[in-house]
């Protein structure tokens, strides 16, 4: 016997009354929600570990920046491989949520109704800064985390007008221009870190209004150096505008094959920080049954292996973590950005 949506959620407060007052031993058939018996096994579907009908319902899936760019990119081709493993095969709608370094839509999701219908795109390193120093109040380790989605170093490069041609001439320079989105964004956080480490004194940060706004400044000339990851310099790096100088990673990118890597030029502790990865989480007390639901969902989407194609062909990459493994990045970031808070709200105040 089927029942409509509103039919369904009466019948399940009926039956979760019934848990709730003790009285699983008495058979009912309130309302033709059919009988239920702790004595024979509770029905009910929902319990204190989820709902066994989730996800029964469109699932909002919030990205904390504005339309174009990696996350914005990433999350819409993977909204429909979700749907396609999630049971009951939900829509899955991205909404586009931005401002505050990415803290306004994270928040949304942070405080959401703790069921799994609000999913949402977290950024590492970055949002692991923000309540070091007074700029936003959650607990990065309360989110209930899904999975990571991709991880991509960032991308040293040079303005052809600039005259550097390696990481001698960077921390030789007289003095240094660089163009990055403002010290409290994950490229901010990546430039500050990395001149620290690599003993840059003489420079200038040149913040801008996002990625492809510093990027132009490289590429015309206003700037010195840029960090970001390869998908934002690729074009202007092929042009000639930018040279790239090292890729902050432990490896070679494919596509830049005669690039050394930062850990080859001396310092392997920046391959595992200059990073953006992309993590999906929900609200935290979330049910682990529904959560449960979600991980395996990610899981199948991030290595579907056409969901790996479109990825591909939009200049992007997967790098699946699962939720367990999510969390321990997390918690390395946090300890990372302890390091580093008093030097940036230092900056912030200066």
């Amino acid at each position: 016997m089927r029942f409509n949506r509103g039919k369904r959620s009466k019948c399940r407060r009926m039956q979760n009354m019934i848990a709730v007052l003790g009285l699983g031993g008495i058979l009912t058939t309130a309302g033709g929600c059919g009988a239920t018996s702790a004595g024979a096994g509770n029905t009910s579907s929902v319990t204190k570990q989820g709902d066994s009908s989730y996800p029964e319902h469109t699932i909002t899936f919030i990205v904390p920046y504005a339309p174009g760019g990696d996350f914005d990119t990433t999350a819409r081709l993977l909204a429909p491989y979700l749907t396609k493993y999630l049971p009951h095969h939900p829509s899955v709608i991205v909404k586009n949520v931005p401002g505050g370094n990415s803290v306004i839509g994270d928040m949304q999701v942070i405080n959401a109704q703790p069921d799994g219908y609000t999913i949402g795109y977290f950024t590492l390193p970055g949002i692991a800064l923000g309540p070091l120093i007074g700029q936003g109040n959650y607990d990065l380790t309360k989110v209930s985390w899904v999975g990571q989605v991709f991880a991509m170093p960032y991308v040293a490069a040079a303005s052809k007008h600039s005259g550097l041609n390696s990481l001698r001439d960077v921390q030789k320079a007289s003095h240094l221009k660089v163009g990055t989105t403002g010290i409290t964004t994950t490229a901010g956080l990546i430039s500050f870190i990395s001149l620290k480490s690599l003993g840059v004194k003489n420079s200038t940060t040149v913040p801008s209004g996002g990625s492809s706004q510093s990027v132009l400044a490289a590429s015309q000339g206003t700037v010195d150096l840029v960090q970001f990851p390869y998908p934002a310099l690729r074009q202007e790096m092929s042009a000639g505008l930018l040279k790239p100088l090292w890729v902050n990673a432990s490896q070679r990118l494919p596509q830049l094959p005669n690039v050394p890597t930062i850990a080859q030029l001396g310092h392997p502790e920046l391959a595992a920080i200059a990073r953006l990865a992309g993590v999906v989480g929900t609200t935290p007390g979330v049910p682990q049954e529904n959560l449960t639901v979600l991980r395996s969902a990610l899981k199948k989407a991030v290595h579907d292996p056409e969901f790996i194609s479109k990825m591909k062909a939009a200049n992007e990459s997967t790098q699946y973590l699962d939720g367990q493994d999510t969390l321990k990045e997390v918690r390395t970031d946090i300890q990372l950005m302890k390091k580093y808070a008093p030097e940036i709200k230092a900056e912030i105040n200066h």
